[in-house]
């Protein structure tokens, strides 16, 4: 279920919009190039938005937040963009 915040986020199509779907689209990349001067990290805002996203629709999917190896898989993946605190956010519901 989306937050009244990112809804707003979705009508809108903002930033953090556009953080989400980078994430569900294995795309952060794209985040980056738009702002060469600094390293753009994955939040747990965006990882929280990005689920949300992907729990409303089904042809991007980044992770299975249920399945270990999937998490796993995209944590291994993506350790470099990760902010402090990412990936423990994803690897909570493990332990």
């Amino acid at each position: 279920m989306l937050t009244a915040q990112q809804l707003r986020a979705v009508i809108q199509q903002n930033m953090p919009f556009k953080r989400a779907q980078s994430i569900l689209k294995n795309d952060w990349q794209n985040i980056n190039d738009q702002n060469p001067l600094a390293r753009q990290l994955m939040t747990v805002n965006d990882l929280q938005f990005a689920l949300a996203l992907q729990d409303l629709q089904t042809e991007n999917q980044f992770a299975d937040a249920s399945d270990y190896a999937s998490v796993m898989s995209f944590v291994h993946a993506h350790q470099a963009d990760l902010a402090p605190g990412s990936r423990e956010f994803l690897l909570q519901p493990f332990k």
